[in-house]
């Protein structure tokens, strides 16, 4: 297994100190100067798209472009981490390959709104934007019309776009979210945005994968999630991103 597994970490920029087991997949327009191991401008790719799809152009090359058993999708300053450390440790390549044995995949622990996961979208969002993907599904995949529903009325989800799962079920995410996310760039306008609201696709993504999660039934892994920003004694304290439990 572990040769068949790759850890990318996903970066704009060239930064130090990451695991010397993760692999940096750079993205949009600097993504090649930063002497990543990848970027998301080679082969087939979106990487133009950076500016509104975040991320998602690393996950997309992924996709088309990387022939392996299983995929970690972390990001340049965020980790999934053990618990009971003093400093919070990335989880390594032994315990990963020790929690995709045993048939789980790893997301990140979910974070809770206190309200629904639709108004909290729409505390911080265009709401017109998630209720457009709800109409895309209902017309392409009505099967996934209810799991849509379920995560939106629930108070829970998981961000950041991060997981650790078997290639062939990101390739099935993918062929799936980006049939989602392409019709939906169409219909929405993001001219005028600022900065920070015209990362949509990647907000989107974010609700779409619990959507996707929930209808395949899969069994999971919830890691913590540690910003490398923070102070591990303070992420334990705060304990938004702390859990582990399968």
């Amino acid at each position: 297994m572990d040769n068949q597994l790759i850890l990318f970490s996903v970066s704009h920029k060239k930064v130090g100190g990451l695991p010397p087991d993760r692999s940096v997949i750079g993205v949009g327009a600097n993504g090649s100067s930063i002497g990543a191991q990848y970027t998301d401008c080679t082969g087939d790719n979106i990487s133009g798209k950076n500016q509104s799809f975040c991320e998602l152009t690393a996950l997309y090359w992924i996709w088309k472009n990387v022939n392996c058993q299983y995929v970690g999708f972390e990001h340049y300053r965020r980790f999934f981490f053990t618990r009971g450390q003093l400093i919070a440790r990335p989880l390594n390549r032994e315990e990963i390959a020790k929690i995709l044995g045993s048939g789980s995949v790893i997301i990140p622990k979910p974070h809770k709104c206190g309200c629904s996961v639709y108004e909290d979208y729409a505390r911080n969002h265009n709401i017109a934007d998630l209720d457009e993907c709800r109409a895309i599904i209902s017309a392409d995949c009505p099967e996934y019309l209810s799991d849509f529903d379920a995560v939106m009325s629930s108070s829970e989800y998981s961000l950041a776009n991060m997981f650790v799962m078997p290639k062939e079920l990101v390739d099935e995410y993918c062929s799936w979210l980006f049939g989602i996310l392409f019709k939906a760039e169409k219909l929405i306008d993001i001219s005028g945005r600022d900065s920070y609201q015209v990362r949509v696709f990647g907000f989107l993504a974010e609700r779409l994968f619990n959507v996707w999660l929930h209808h395949r039934h899969l069994k999971i892994f919830y890691a913590p999630v540690y910003n490398v920003g923070d102070c591990p004694i303070a992420v334990r304290i705060k304990g938004k991103f702390f859990g582990g439990k399968k």
